[in-house]
């Protein structure tokens, strides 16, 4: 039996066409994304984003800010890592919600600085309970306080 001429190849190749189409179309009408994502780094699939990275991330930074602005993501193989460079858009990091920007998944490099089960080694409400002890304990007039138990602890 010739190859195209059989049935299920012929449906394979409908729904295959199908799916191609419906992905063009999605792409050129914005459908998929209920969100407003930033721009990409414009780079070849799968490598191209980590090559740029490698150069030097300064240099990248200073290549993409100029053309993408303050936000941009940057695909690093398989994860896409997005910079916020700026006060105006920083301070999205520091105050977004968890649903939006978890920090425990972006700072989960860290659980071994601090230990299991502070900071970002626990859930956000234990996280922002620890960071209201820690902004208490590190303001200026606490800090003024250390000083003498600092000499004592580094002096021989």
């Amino acid at each position: 039996m010739d190859f195209i001429q059989n049935i299920y190849v012929q449906a394979g190749l409908l729904i295959l066409a199908t799916l191609v189409l419906a992905k063009v179309v999605s792409n050129i009408l914005g459908f998929g994304s209920s969100k407003n994502l930033p721009p990409m780094v414009a780079a070849w699939p799968i490598v191209g984003g980590l090559m740029k990275f490698l150069k030097g991330p300064i240099v990248m930074l200073r290549e993409e800010y100029p053309k993408l602005g303050n936000v941009f993501t940057i695909k690093l193989l398989i994860k896409n890592v997005t910079f916020l460079i700026g006060p105006e858009v920083s301070q999205h990091f520091f105050k977004a919600p968890e649903s939006d920007l978890s920090q425990q998944e972006v700072y989960q490099f860290n659980v071994p600085t601090f230990g299991p089960g502070v900071v970002f080694d626990v859930d956000y409400s234990v996280r922002q309970e620890q960071f209201r002890f820690f902004t208490e304990s590190l303001r200026v007039s606490k800090l003024r306080s250390y000083v003498d138990q600092m000499i004592l602890e580094a002096e021989p």
